[in-house]
């Protein structure tokens, strides 16, 4: 049921105001407010901590700014940054700054800055994450204040790309080091609007950086903000949030195909649907125990699953299945090898598969001298993953596999991973560069379960030492061939995400990483 109080209207703070006995001048105009929606609530909003998706969504869209950002064709363009300058060798790269930048603490935004960072992430007490994703950076240093060198134990291709992720935007180390444990409650960064309030479980507010000069020249608002505020609502049941899109108590929501059918073909609404997605739903197995330690059952499991059926249950339909271990929207995608070393859905091959490795069928399940073919499926929550689990659990008793299925929030499910208590596990990951492959599938992998696999190990380190794109890429292909080869990941699907615009809303629109121009939202009317 719609809980009204989380979307107050506009005039609602003047009417308050006034209850409280606030006298409002009769000159003063209506703020601007914008209100979209939040899936889930966040676990922390401080990037050095948490990569989340809806972490990110909202330190990427408001909040913080990186040293560069992505054109329209994947390209690195300069942001905060002014220019850099790779070494002859290409282990080191010196970053020059755009100077006049200041956080939302009135602190300046400099090499000190971006310096803490980056040394925030890379030591080791922090246990940062992102700190796998440039696992090649050594050190960094300033040699004034607009000025920031980083050198590498070897070339790494993929660095400049991965500074456009929200997870290497800049927090205020001033603010850092006064909130400490309490600062990802309280971001502070350069961004077009500051942080206001969190109420935990129902909204975070949003407020104009009256300072903000944008620094991105494909932004078309150079200045601050021309809306006042943002709330962002956590709302998880998609059919209020179809509601509060048709009412106008939402102005913008991403929403599941299914949920968007309502609202189309009407005026009222835009919908933008994002066909060149960089995400992927995959399952990966405790690699370490038996018997996910063994290729054959692996394989089995991976032609078990009916990819069709998941997109369909947990997206409407709306995306593409996925053979390969790269999505389709990064650079480096090679189909000719997801649909060669792929395994699409054939479950008479299953069963083969299984017979073959000695899983007898004893009743309703299969069995392999005293193990018994029960496992766990774990993810983290949301309705599409316990919609697709719903499929993978039918799918696998259908060839004699029982699963026992389980959700939890990304705060839990993703460290949960690092423990034996596990069998197989749903997950998902958005990223611009194939390097996705080395944080996931390089040994020993993102969970530490992966023993070494020379074929794939060097493929990977191979493709992101490798400076020439053409050369790189024939090294992402040869990584992508291995990955299969070994059946090390169970690729499913890459979903398009669709958002739902109220056409009052003008300026909406997303770059090539998903962020928000969000200092161009307008509302008219």
């Amino acid at each position: 049921m719609l809980n009204r109080r989380q979307f107050t209207l506009a005039s609602a703070s003047a009417l308050g105001a006034l209850a409280m006995g606030i006298s409002q001048p009769a000159f003063a105009q209506a703020e601007k407010v914008a209100r979209f929606r939040l899936t889930i609530d966040p676990e922390g909003l401080y990037n050095v901590q948490s990569i989340s998706l809806v972490v990110s969504e909202v330190l990427g869209n408001y909040l913080l700014e990186s040293l560069v950002y992505l054109d329209e064709k994947g390209q690195a363009k300069p942001w905060l940054a002014e220019s850099w300058e790779p070494s002859a060798d290409g282990k080191v790269i010196t970053f020059k700054l755009k100077p006049g930048k200041v956080f939302h603490d009135g602190t300046p935004f400099n090499a000190a800055a971006v310096k803490f960072h980056f040394d925030t992430v890379m030591d080791p007490k922090n246990a940062s994450p992102s700190r796998a994703m440039i696992n090649p950076l050594q050190k960094v240093e300033t040699s004034d204040d607009m000025t920031v060198v980083f050198t590498f134990s070897k070339p790494f291709a993929p660095f400049i790309n991965l500074l456009g992720l929200s997870y290497f935007g800049f927090n205020s180390p001033t603010a850092v080091k006064a909130a400490g444990s309490a600062y990802p409650r309280h971001p502070v960064g350069t961004g077009p609007f500051k942080f206001g309030n969190w109420t935990p479980g129902t909204s975070i507010e949003l407020v104009r950086n009256a300072e903000f000069k944008q620094y991105r020249p494909d932004a078309k608002n150079q200045g601050p903000a021309y809306l006042d505020r943002i709330v962002l609502n956590v709302l998880a049941e998609e059919g209020v949030v179809t509601s509060a899109l048709q009412t106008g108590e939402l102005q913008a929501a991403l929403l599941t195909a299914d949920a968007v059918r309502p609202l189309e073909g009407d005026k009222q609404f835009n919908i933008i649907n994002d066909q060149n997605a960089k995400n992927l739903m995959f399952m990966e197995f405790d690699y370490k125990k038996p018997p996910f330690d063994d290729k054959a059952f692996r394989e089995a499991v991976s032609y078990a699953i009916d990819r069709e059926s998941v997109l369909a249950a947990a997206f409407g339909g709306n995306g593409k299945i996925a053979l390969g271990p790269l999505s389709r929207g990064i650079p480096g995608y090679d189909d000719t090898v997801a649909q060669k070393y792929g395994t699409p859905y054939d479950p008479e091959k299953a069963k083969a598969l299984l017979d073959a490795a000695g899983w007898k069928v004893s009743g309703d399940i299969r069995a392999k001298g005293s193990m018994q073919a029960k496992f766990t499926v774990r993810s983290y929550a949301s309705s599409t993953t316990e919609r697709a689990l719903a499929v993978i659990q039918a799918n696998l008793a259908d060839v004699g596999i029982q699963v026992d299925v389980g959700t939890a929030d990304w705060g839990t499910f993703y460290p949960g991973l690092l423990k034996p208590d596990w069998d197989m596990d749903l997950n998902r990951w958005t990223w611009p560069d194939p390097s996705v492959m080395s944080q996931l599938f390089r040994s020993p992998g993102h969970r530490q379960l992966l023993p070494a696999n020379p074929a794939i190990d060097q493929a990977l380190d191979s493709a992101d030492a490798a400076l020439d794109p053409a050369k790189r890429f024939q090294f992402v292909s040869d990584g992508q061939k291995a990955i299969l080869e070994d059946r090390l990941i169970l690729p499913l699907l890459t979903d398009w995400p669709i958002t739902v615009v109220r056409s009052e809303l003008e300026g909406y629109r997303l770059d090539f990483l998903g962020r928000l121009y969000a200092s161009d939202l307008k509302i008219t009317g």
